[in-house]
């Protein structure tokens, strides 16, 4: 089943201003250029635009063009000053708390795409496939709160996981029985999200966040 096409351009567009091709304060291709890069129409690309411009990753100037945030390199800063447990035990503290508010607001659509996102991370026994479809999938709660700090919040600690340290941790925990416990965690968290049960939803996030911080413990 394929991906909403608005939220696959933020996706391109967010690994766009984090690439080293446009640094903050650096001006973003025309709405037509990004249209045929990206390789999706003029009307999504706005689309993804405003909502990058309401999380503050970008700022739009009329007659002078889009920009990368100064802000933009602030993830990058952390990353180097952080580690992986240290992250894990933000995440500990962060995301159930995304989790709980995602019950209360989540709209079908957003119930319906991290179906999606599940049934792509089930199918997923390659690490790095994994690995993706395990972020879209978190990133995908996060967009259910409707609240843009939460989203960006979400998105700088999915930042913080392109590091070659944490790679190293994530991929050194890596195997069938961990693919399956994930797997089983995911399909708690989105249960309890799709039976709008806040508190649910909250235990079942710290539980999964528990079980990879346990993990990185142990393999890392």
């Amino acid at each position: 089943m394929p991906i909403n096409t608005s939220d696959r351009a933020i996706d391109a567009l967010s690994e766009l201003i984090k690439s080293e091709e446009f640094a903050p304060g650096s001006r973003l291709p025309t709405e037509r250029e990004l249209s045929a890069r990206l390789q999706v129409n003029r009307a999504t690309i706005r689309k993804a635009l405003a909502r990058l411009e309401y999380e503050g990753r970008i700022t739009r100037h009329v007659g002078r063009g889009t920009f990368v945030a100064e802000m933009a390199a602030l993830p990058q800063d952390i990353a180097a000053a952080s580690s992986p447990i240290e992250l894990m035990d933000a995440r500990l503290l962060i995301e159930p708390v995304i989790a709980r508010e995602a019950a209360l607001r989540a709209r079908v659509p957003d119930l319906e795409q991290m179906q999606k996102l599940l049934d792509l991370f089930e199918r997923a026994d390659e690490y790095s496939e994994f690995e993706k479809w395990d972020i879209q999938f978190h990133r995908g709660v996060a967009r259910a709160t409707q609240n843009s700090i939460f989203a960006s919040i979400d998105e700088m600690l999915r930042n913080l996981r392109s590091t070659p340290e944490w790679d190293k941790f994530k991929r050194g925990s890596f195997s069938a029985a961990t693919r399956e416990l994930y797997r089983h965690e995911h399909r708690l968290i989105l249960a309890a999200l799709s039976e709008r049960d806040a508190i649910a939803a909250g235990k079942a996030m710290e539980m999964h966040i528990r079980s990879i911080h346990d993990r990185l413990t142990r393999f890392g």
